[in-house]
């Protein structure tokens, strides 16, 4: 083992989670998994992890992790307005998102705020989690995964199994600009037959809000009812429903289900947000405006093949950082001008 992080303050909600827990939904077990996977992959290639490794997923951020022994090197993936700290026997030091750092025994890394946007994702090098059913990810509610099945707590310890080595790292941030973006791709179905017309142009041509009943499970939206076709269509049996469904209950006020969506229920579902976009309900804050827009399934896979180009050639094009000693000394070195005369010289 080559070291340890203790946590000092677990934050509102911060969890370890992976790319997710696969293949056991008809086993009524979510897939779980982190909810910004483009983040989760940016940081672990910044600390030498493989794309999916595990990372620490922060909720508003106060998380508080202070190095026990050996050394460390972690990257932080969030908005650039996001408040982190590396606080060591030298002082504080404001970190930049989308950057790998190095932590000696003794430091501590503080996500005082997650900035802009609600979640934050930390990637440890050698994080070492025992998986549980494949994965590593933290389910709660049935105890399942990260450490002791249940969000991180003051006081606990994180093993790392991995020494920097190299130079640290530095990655353009291409999914900001898709983060920020409010309007959400869907497919309509599998249900929509149980909606009025007027229900479905309602749910693609009006505004819908993001409200504060919202955790990894799902948020609820207000905002035009979605209307179904009648009081019969209002209920299904339950069937399998995943992470992207729109269910939409009696009120007519939607259901956007995420990363920990239970595997069955009898809502019917009029679409599914894109895989993709899904991460924007878990970034956004409550209050949050936000339009649906219909693609086809063709279209869909098309932009998910865009955006993962656009991560790999980010992933593959990581610079190195290079700190430069701005002495006077250095400054001459480099020779910053050259062929200057005193302009007598004919």
């Amino acid at each position: 083992m080559s070291g340890q992080l203790r946590v000092e303050r677990p934050g509102l909600l911060s969890t370890i989670q992976d790319r997710g827990r696969y293949g056991l939904r008809h086993l009524g077990i979510p897939w779980s998994g982190c909810l910004v996977p483009g983040w989760q992959q940016l940081a672990n290639a910044l600390v030498g992890n493989l794309p999916d490794h595990s990372i620490i997923e922060s909720w508003e951020g106060g998380l508080k992790l202070t190095v026990i022994d050996s050394t460390v090197r972690f990257a932080v993936a969030a908005d650039n307005s996001a408040d982190v700290q590396l606080e060591s026997g030298n002082g504080t030091t404001r970190l930049q998102p989308m950057r790998s750092y190095t932590a000696e025994p003794g430091d501590t890394l503080a996500l005082n705020n997650t900035g802009k946007f609600r979640v934050a994702i930390i990637a440890i090098a050698g994080l070492d989690i025992k998986p549980q059913l494949g994965s590593t990810s933290t389910y709660a509610k049935a105890s399942l995964g990260g450490l002791n099945g249940a969000p991180l707590t003051a006081g606990a310890v994180l093993d790392v199994t991995s020494s920097p080595s190299g130079p640290e790292h530095r990655c353009t941030n291409p999914l900001i600009s898709a983060y920020e973006q409010t309007e959400l791709r869907v497919v309509i179905g599998p249900q929509e037959d149980h909606f009025s017309a007027q229900g479905l142009h309602n749910l693609l041509n009006g505004e819908y809000t993001l409200g504060s009943d919202a955790d990894r499970m799902g948020v609820r939206l207000s905002g035009p009812s979605v209307l179904h076709r009648d009081d019969a269509a209002k209920d299904i049996v339950s069937d399998a429903i995943v992470p992207g469904s729109i269910q939409v209950p009696g009120s007519g006020q939607p259901i956007v289900l995420l990363s920990d969506a239970h595997t069955a229920g009898g809502y019917p579902k009029i679409a599914t947000v894109i895989s993709i976009d899904l991460p924007l309900l878990g970034l956004h804050r409550p209050g949050t405006t936000i339009q649906f827009r219909a693609v086809t399934i063709n279209e869909a896979i098309e932009a998910v093949r865009l955006q993962q180009a656009l991560q790999l050639k980010a992933m593959r094009n990581k610079q190195t950082v290079v700190d430069i000693d701005y002495t006077t000394h250095t400054l001459l070195s480099i020779n910053l001008i050259d062929g200057v005369t005193d302009g007598q010289v004919s």
